[in-house]
């Protein structure tokens, strides 16, 4: 696995504390711009450090090695970057839809999630790092159809070996293209509803993101009323990282 494949969500999260701040800090410290506790903050660090994605200065606080990003891979400086990008994209959308909205990005054969913003009461569990195949859920089909044909080839492959159905998988593969988003209630989870739709960087499709909520409330008829603010945001921030132009 390369090495920004190995930096799940959660540790994303950490390193860009530590980017953003420009100087080393105590775990308490990371931990409180987490939202998360000093314990399984240090655990992430030490993991880190493990990777030598992080280090420690003489007075024990963390911090990124001499050189700061440019010691870090050019696939995991690009992530950080899109989340960072994608962060007031993620809040305005959770505060006008009430929902809560995801970034998800592809790790070889799977999506994963690397950044989130709950939208209001039921919170929903949607855990930041958490990987699925690229054919199962919206955002990874969304990410799916704007692969390469090989790509899309051997996850078809993988979805047929599972029992899916390869013909209707394809068909909503093409959905996607010519619809430029898709809204869909959780096969997995019935109560669950998404509508996910691309960004793209120079090179082509960047991420996913994802507008999820309950589908008592997030139904249908709402995600297909949000569908044009969402694909317009997504639009927004494609040129922002570089895409050459909306691709829908």
């Amino acid at each position: 696995m390369s090495s920004a494949g190995s930096v799940q969500g959660r540790g994303l999260q950490v390193l860009a504390v530590l980017l953003d701040a420009r100087r080393p800090l105590e775990t308490a410290t990371v931990a409180r711009a987490l939202g998360g506790t000093a314990l399984g903050v240090g655990e992430m660090l030490c993991r880190l450090e493990a990777q030598a994605f992080v280090t420690r200065d003489e007075t024990g606080r963390w911090c990124l090695p001499a050189g700061g990003a440019t010691t870090l891979p050019a696939a995991l400086v690009g992530r950080l970057n899109l989340r960072a990008a994608a962060r007031p994209v993620l809040q305005r959308l959770a505060a006008t839809t009430g929902e809560t909205v995801t970034l998800n990005v592809r790790n070889r054969g799977h999506r994963m999630r690397v950044d989130a913003v709950e939208g209001r009461p039921p919170a929903l569990p949607v855990p930041v790092g958490e990987t699925l195949p690229l054919h199962a859920g919206t955002a990874g089909k969304v990410l799916l159809a704007h692969l390469p044909r090989p790509a899309v080839e051997r996850a078809l492959a993988r979805a047929r070996a599972e029992g899916h159905d390869e013909w209707r998988l394809g068909e909503q593969l093409q959905a996607i293209r010519l619809r430029g988003y898709l809204a869909a209630v959780d096969a997995r989870r019935a109560d669950v509803a998404a509508l996910s739709a691309p960004v793209f960087g120079p090179s082509g499709i960047a991420a996913a993101l994802s507008v999820v909520g309950p589908a008592e409330r997030w139904g249908m008829e709402r995600m297909e009323e949000a569908a044009a603010l969402v694909c317009a945001e997504c639009a927004h921030l494609s040129v922002a990282l570089g895409a050459p132009s909306p691709s829908w």
